[in-house]
């Protein structure tokens, strides 16, 4: 690998002065590189098959002899150039790529480029500057900023000439139809079986945005070009959604007799709902803004339960609003149609807005697609929205926590870094390069995450059955009554009302009551106190003018305080119509003062419930990967502060627990820091209500029964996830058998060179497939395991006609062989080495830890297997 350079002196020679724009200049460069494209996509493949090109060119020699040499000072001197070829093509014969469309003096070997491509899909990181900085360190030349500017544009030309290969053997495929990649990047959702069961869902995704994949307006305004992404849905159909819902009024309606919702309610949805404070993506859209600076401010993505990329957009100077779900869920449904299940952030709020979307919703009605929330975000919503939206307690959900949004998130900011300040074509190009190396990854992972899904699923079995069947019998239930409890607490939350206007008035009338008679006693102290002044107590009569003037304010301030309040009693008793005053002894005053009481004490809960699950949102972001130091810092700080809140608010609940009748039960610290979900907030809240004070005797308010039916809906998940593993493990099993073979025998004789680049991307599948197969196998040894892994018809015709064949393919070249169906699915005795003895050791994978030793065995292997 070397990086060629021009390093003649430049002093010595006549610059000429160019008077266009940069702007003008790239236009030009790009517009060269693209009349040549085809044939530097020819010439490439000629220099990556050898072998096949010469055959091809049997006259090359006499080609060579009307060659004409052009000059590149780098580890050859003159380069033989063919009349009327350009010299990038002259340039590629050689493993070269010039930095220029035209004339070429600065070339950069394949070699070198092809490494930090692979180097940049592993480390998003690594940006092009400390690259060619390390090339001029290894060839001993002084780094000059020309030569960033050179390594890029040629970087840029391998991507795209890699692309159009990649376009090639697309076509050859048949791959190349419309959201082809949607459809068929993940075997286990989309391969369909002859004879499988449906599954409901049928498909299980998840959607959520980013705001650190942020961009400069400014940055990169001379290049026009626009990138072609098969991840991104064009600006102008996210636009469709712009206007798909109803905008809200700005203004605010918060008051403390709506302590429970406030803020505006999100677009499309008449009223807010609890959820709207917790979550910004459900808030108005009038409150989703960005900083002008910003163009793109991030990116909103789907992806599917398996973790592959379903589908992106970008976020243009603003937050996360509707439109951006919107548009990636029509794309969704107009492709995978029927069935699907979308867990998001806030799926309770955006049901209601996508039901209510003209263009959307008339598709989620009749596809029957579900919104959800995701499990650890749905633990912050309230108990009533989790009960109806988490998955835990739906069925057909299983295990999964839809949370693999966090996870792409969590790769992506990496990228964030080197994008800032890139231009829009640049910038989507990164983001697509770490998308497809993703991908990638996801498939190579495919057969680990089937294999941990299945062992987690017998250990819930295993670890939760006891404590539940314990349960039953001594309730002597059966698991309908789990079923009736969950349906009795969704009708007691659903029930529960807002207290009505009278009520709100009478409480405001009690405490103007208890207002005036505080202001009573505060005029009463201030006229004492300005009559028992003692006279000539100042040394001067400046001082006494002074002293005389303070009990005056004092006075007169108490005087405007209790006719203020005076006022406000006189209108709340016009308002209520009361006959005659409340005076502490009126049953009315002391049952109104009671429910004051219970209000207090339900908001004070209300502040340790926000401030223990800020701390646990915090602690989770504090843990996340791509924080910076600063970031970091400020989180833990954040989190010193919460908890010396959380001590607080804690005090103050305290007492005014000990007020309640009956007393409610004091919390303590350790207390708090068990209670992580929502929902035991909500039952103590509702326990100690004077209007449901009997939820108590229910049974599924009992926390001994909650935490066993908690249990019970994990292993109800855990078989949903069994019955959904029986049919993506065959699934990825036929996948496995579909191979190549005929393309490569079509291509063969049409495009030799892309007959030979079909076989080598077939061969780099075939070490993959290899390693699936041998987790596959250990999946089999597992106790418990009850599914099957035989490979079956996939009921699209296209793919039941791609399955192995007997018969074995000859390499093109003749050097190697493409076997038959046997041994292209399992790896050769030099791959595996000696590990036919481990597969016949049934204590070796017998289950338990001894599994897990297999595993790091078969992962040995596949590192094995890719460097051989």
């Amino acid at each position: 690998m070397s990086l060629a350079l021009s390093i003649n002196s430049r002093t010595s020679r006549k610059q000429r002065s160019d008077l266009r724009t940069r702007r003008e200049r790239l236009r030009a460069l790009h517009h060269n590189w693209e009349q040549q494209m085809d044939t530097l996509v020819d010439a490439y493949l000629q220099w990556r098959h050898p072998s096949i090109a010469a055959n091809l060119s049997r006259d090359a020699t006499a080609h060579e002899t009307s060659t004409r040499p052009f000059h590149v000072t780098a580890i050859f001197t003159n380069i033989p150039q063919r009349p009327g070829e350009f010299a990038n093509i002259s340039l590629l014969r050689l493993g070269l790529l010039g930095c220029t469309p035209v004339i070429p003096s600065v070339a950069i070997s394949l070699e070198t480029l092809e490494l930090y491509h692979r180097l940049r899909r592993r480390h998003a990181q690594l940006g092009i500057q400390p690259m060619v900085r390390a090339l001029c360190d290894v060839h001993n030349v002084n780094y000059r900023n020309v030569l960033r500017e050179q390594f890029s544009s040629a970087f840029d030309i391998y991507l795209n000439i890699l692309r159009r290969v990649q376009k090639r053997m697309n076509a050859a495929l048949k791959h190349d139809t419309p959201d082809w990649r949607m459809k068929h990047a993940c075997p286990c959702c989309n391969l369909k079986l002859e004879g499988e069961p449906v599954l409901h869902p049928e498909r299980l995704i998840a959607i959520d945005g980013n705001n650190s994949a942020k961009r400069v307006a400014s940055a990169g305004a001379e290049d026009e070009r626009c990138f072609d992404s098969d991840y991104f849905l064009s600006r102008d159909e996210v636009d469709r959604f712009q206007h798909e819902v109803k905008r809200k009024p700005t203004a605010k309606i918060s008051t403390e007799d709506n302590h429970d919702i406030s803020g505006d309610a999100p677009d499309g949805q008449e009223r807010p709902s609890p959820c709207t404070e917790r979550w910004k993506a459900s808030a108005a859209e009038h409150e989703k803004c960005a900083l002008d600076i910003y163009e793109s401010t991030g990116i909103f993505v789907c992806a599917c339960r398996h973790g592959f990329i379903q589908k992106a957009c970008e976020m243009i100077r603003s937050g996360e609003l509707t439109k951006y779900p919107l548009a990636v869920v029509n794309h969704i449904l107009d492709v995978h149609q029927h069935n699907c299940g979308c867990g998001y952030d806030i799926g309770c709020a955006f049901a209601e807005t996508a039901k209510n979307s003209k263009l959307l919703g008339p598709k989620v009605a009749e596809y029957g697609m579900q919104f959800v929330v995701c499990a650890f975000h749905g633990y912050a919503h309230n108990q009533l929205c989790q009960l109806v939206n988490h998955p835990l307690y739906l069925s057909g959900y299983s295990i999964e926590d839809l949370e693999g949004m966090e996870r792409v998130f969590a790769a992506s900011n990496t990228v964030a870094r080197g994008i800032r300040y890139a231009s829009r074509f640049h910038y989507t190009q990164s983001l697509d390069l770490h998308f497809q190396q993703w991908d990638e990854d996801k498939y190579t992972e495919l057969s680990r995450f089937l294999y941990n899904n299945y062992r987690q699923c017998l250990q819930i079995v295993e670890d939760f059955s006891v404590d539940v069947s314990h349960l039953k019998n001594s309730l002597k239930i059966d698991d309908t009554a789990f079923e009736a409890w969950l349906s009795d607490e969704r009708h007691f939350l659903k029930n529960l009302k807002d207290e009505p206007e009278e009520r709100v008035l009478e409480c405001a009338y009690v405490q103007a009551l208890i207002d005036r008679e505080r202001a009573d006693e505060k005029l009463g102290s201030a006229r004492i106190a300005f009559v028992s002044a003692p006279s000539h107590q100042a040394v001067d009569v400046r001082q006494d003018i002074q002293i005389t003037r303070c009990l005056e304010n004092a006075r007169r301030a108490a005087q405007e305080q209790a006719a203020t309040a005076y006022q406000a009693v006189g209108d709340l008793e016009i308002k209520l119509a009361v006959e005659e005053r409340w005076m502490p002894e009126h049953p009315k005053y002391q049952e109104t003062l009671k429910f004051m009481r219970n209000r207090d004490f339900h908001r004070a809960l209300e502040k340790v419930q926000q401030l223990v699950i800020q701390r646990l949102l915090e602690m989770l972001k504090a843990n996340m990967t791509g924080l910076g130091y600063k970031m970091r810092t400020s989180i833990w700080k954040a989190l010193k502060t919460c908890g010396k809140a959380i001590h607080s608010a804690l005090k103050k609940y305290n007492t005014l627990a000990r007020q309640m009748d009956p007393p409610a039960p004091t919390l303590e610290w350790k207390d708090v820091l068990n209670y992580t979900f929502v929902s035991e907030f909500d039952l103590l809240r509702h326990s100690h209500s004077s209007s449901t004070s009997e939820v108590g005797t229910r049974p599924w308010a009992v926390p001994f029964n909650r935490e066993i039916a908690a249990k019970y809906w994990k292993i109800r998940g855990a078989y949903d996830e069994l019955k959904r593993l029986h049919i993506e493990i065959p699934r990825l099993r036929t996948h496995i058998q579909v191979e190549f073979k005929h393309a490569i025998e079509i291509c063969c004789e049409m495009d030799p060179l892309l007959a030979a680049e079909l076989q080598a991307h077939y061969q780099r599948l075939k070490r993959v497939n290899a390693v699936h197969l041998r987790r596959l196998n250990v999946l089999t040894h597992l106790r418990g395991f009850h599914g099957s892994i035989a490979a079956s018809r996939p009921t699209d015709e296209v793919l039941a006609q791609l399955l192995n064949a007997a018969a074995p393919l000859t390499a093109i070249d003749g050097s190697t062989a493409i076997d038959g169906p046997e041994s292209t699915l399992l790896p050769n005795s030099s791959d595996v080495q000696d590990t036919e003895d481990s597969d016949d050791d049934t204590s070796v994978v017998d289950g338990g830890d001894n599994a897990d030793i297999m595993v790091r065995f078969t992962n040995f292997l596949e590192d094995m297997v890719a460097s051989s």
